[in-house]
């Protein structure tokens, strides 16, 4: 059975290469940096989400026009997804991570804020996590709450509920960005072995790659 790595097995062997060491509470520098350095993912989510926004526009344009002809439960629907987002859905998401990282095998999973940048995380601290791992962790929220918001908007397709479904998709999208700059980092060094773990104490995350001899 293959041992499973410790945050010193990475620090302490120099079969190991130091990668990125981010303080949490410069997690917004790090994910600008990563949508600066990075073209190809980071271009296909920035179209996906200019697609989100014209869509949330387009609802609540016309839950407005509805409202005034007498119809305001379309917009009652947009308000409802607002709310939900920008309350509940912020703790789904971050508690999809925490999930994602048990599935995976991690423990000591836990959860960060820093208010006045509104940023919410979920780590696991000194767990090290392997690419294939990370990467199902950053996208199960995202791949979670567009299945079920395609199901709401399936089911309830041209009724009111329909418009809350399809708003919480389009602001659930702005809550991923950070979660894609992340990824975009491991394309930013794709070929290479990446692992990372969380230091809760310390407020960092640190990535390291294997040397290839």
């Amino acid at each position: 059975m293959k041992k499973k790595l410790t945050p010193e097995d990475l620090q302490n062997n120099n079969e190991f290469e130091l990668l990125a060491e981010v303080s949490h509470q410069k997690l917004r520098e790090f994910v600008i940096e990563q949508i600066v350095e990075e073209k190809h993912i980071i271009r296909i989510y920035s179209v996906y989400q200019i697609v989100m926004v014209l869509l949330f526009t387009y609802l609540f344009t016309r839950s407005i026009v509805l409202a005034v002809k007498g119809y305001s439960e379309y917009l009652i629907a947009v308000g409802a997804a607002l709310l939900f987002s920008f309350t509940l859905l912020i703790v789904i998401h971050e508690l999809l991570h925490a999930l994602a990282y048990l599935l995976t095998g991690a423990r000591r999973v836990s959860f960060g804020l820093i208010l006045k940048k509104f940023i919410f995380y979920a780590l696991a601290d000194r767990q090290v996590i392997a690419s294939k791992a990370f990467h199902a962790v950053a996208l199960a929220p995202f791949i979670v709450v567009k299945l079920i918001t395609l199901v709401g908007f399936i089911q309830f397709y041209n009724n009111p509920p329909m418009y809350f479904f399809l708003s919480v998709m389009c602001l659930h999208s702005l809550f991923c960005a950070g979660d894609i700059a992340m990824l975009a980092f491991y394309n930013l060094h794709r070929g290479k072995e990446i692992y990372n773990f969380d230091n809760r104490s310390e407020g960092k995350t640190y990535f390291y790659t294997r040397i290839k001899k």
